[in-house]
């Protein structure tokens, strides 16, 4: 394909993209179109933006109105994530949010709390998709329930209630740390589970991000030390709460203040917490030399990753041209510079790819793929002679207009449900981002050019400081 008509193809597809989006998201347009609308003081029809206000507590909020469907879609993003586990006590921060929906403490005119049965029996009756994630930035609580009023008033009193007040029961941590740990055990016997867990720690030597629970951690957890962990971090100051659905911004706002409310419900409890030292700030992400970690397995193939820390989710200005960099090199899958040379040139994997993942510091690039044993020096002598060319001589004309072809005719799956929308709005209010990140993103991407890609390259990876991890036999063994 000519680079002329790679630019048409590329101008047409953005037409077609920005005037879907319209549709669905912040952008200014006199038209009416699924019921995306609101009427401004002139008169004048426009697509409702995303608005952003703080609760009564200081939870900051982002509300997307939507009337595709009678659902609302609920994310509460907590500062609270792995990365403020203190030393020795990795796995605090998923152990304590897992317990937040298994028991509900004593509340004023009850003679008791609830347990998980009730809190489960409440969801069920009232229809409401409910789920709880713990990553090293933040913890996630997902919510999805009908739209009604009496439906919304009940439910924003339960949540309320449930992160205000929750119950630490002693027996159910130990039921929840029996499975953690067993569910480790049997995560690491796969070799990949081995693999990421090695690249972690490499990456991140001396920083929370590279800290990963054992047994051993794991069993040191009392209900005194998540009780300190939820005193501490599950604030309301620390709420990011992402809302889209078919409400009102009025509705918004009550849901909003509900879900987060003050809680003081072990403060009286302080003086007995455990001495456990929790961090202020996390300290700097540093890059230290290049590092290979070789780990023994009786897997048939070697699986290999690469990897190290290169950007955080607020640099913008280097995360664009760093999109049509990695899918040039690996992130496109078949037409990816990684895929030609080691999959269709030689045969040495069946998969290969880069990727990277954004965090509120410096985030990991990685590349990984699985080969035969006897072809682990050969297949990781192929990544990085090829990385290496990427980086010194940079992508063609022609790569840098399909990548964006690729990237931004993609873009409208990103925002074609609720559900979608709501995982965007949650890392725009979570990471900081300008409200109208969305409506700008295609227009970031389409500007990106060569210059870009090869300044961006050059400044944020490099092979003398990448870490290699080798689970599946040792290199040169066979």
């Amino acid at each position: 394909m000519s680079n002329k008509n790679s630019r048409i193809r590329l101008l047409f597809i953005i037409f077609l993209i920005v005037f879907s989006v319209q549709f669905r998201i912040g952008f200014t347009d006199n038209t009416t179109r699924n019921g995306l609308e609101v009427e401004n003081q002139s008169g004048t029809v426009e697509a409702p933006k995303i608005k952003r206000w703080l609760t009564e507590s200081g939870a900051e909020v982002l509300f997307l109105a939507t009337s595709d469907i009678p659902i609302i879609d609920v994310a509460i993003d907590i500062d609270a994530g792995g990365r403020w586990d203190p030393s020795g006590y990795e796995g605090l921060a998923g152990l304590t949010s897992s317990m937040i929906f298994k028991g509900l403490g004593r509340v004023e005119g009850q003679s008791e709390g609830l347990n998980e049965e009730a809190i489960l029996e409440f969801f069920a009756n009232n229809s409401i998709v409910n789920s709880i994630d713990t990553g090293k930035d933040r913890v996630t609580i997902k919510l999805r329930f009908l739209n009604n009023s009496e439906l919304q008033s009940k439910v924003g009193d339960f949540i309320s209630l449930l992160l205000s007040n929750p119950a630490f029961n002693t027996e159910v941590l130990q039921r929840e740390k029996t499975n953690l740990i067993l569910r480790l055990r049997e995560s690491l016997s796969r070799p990949q589970t081995i693999a990421t867990r090695a690249l972690w720690k490499a990456m991140y030597q001396d920083h929370p991000y590279g800290a990963v629970a054992t047994e051993e951690s794991i069993s040191k957890l009392e209900v005194a030390h998540l009780k300190a962990f939820y005193n501490r971090f599950w604030q309301p100051a620390r709420f990011k709460i992402s809302i889209v659905g078919s409400l009102s911004q009025s509705e918004a706002s009550a849901l909003a203040n509900q879900f987060s409310s003050e809680s003081d419900v072990f403060s009286s409890e302080t003086k007995d917490e455990p001495e456990l030292f929790f961090q202020s700030m996390i300290p700097p992400v540093l890059l230290g030399d290049a590092g290979t970690k070789i780990i023994s397995h009786d897997a048939n193939q070697s699986h290999i990753w690469i990897g190290m820390p290169v950007l955080a989710r607020h640099q913008t200005d280097d995360i664009f041209p760093f999109f049509v960099a990695n899918h040039i090199l690996g992130g496109s899958g078949f037409g990816s510079r990684l895929t030609s040379e080691i999959r269709e040139e030689r045969g040495l994997a069946y998969s290969v790819f880069s990727a990277f993942q954004l965090l509120k510091q410096k985030g990991p690039f990685f590349i990984g793929l699985q080969t035969g044993r006897g072809k682990t020096d050969e297949a990781i002598k192929i990544v990085f002679d090829t990385l290496d060319e990427y980086i010194e001589k940079g992508p063609t004309d022609e790569e840098i207009e399909l990548a964006k072809l690729g990237l931004i005719g993609g873009f409208s799956l990103k925002l074609d449900s609720n559900l979608k929308l709501l995982t965007n709005l949650s890392q725009i209010a979570f990471y900081d981002l300008p409200l109208n990140y969305l409506d700008m993103w295609i227009s970031r991407v389409s500007s990106v050019t060569k210059e870009d890609v090869n300044r961006v390259l050059k400044r944020v990876v490099k092979s003398g400081e990448l870490q290699l991890v080798i689970v599946g036999g040792q290199r040169n063994s066979e």
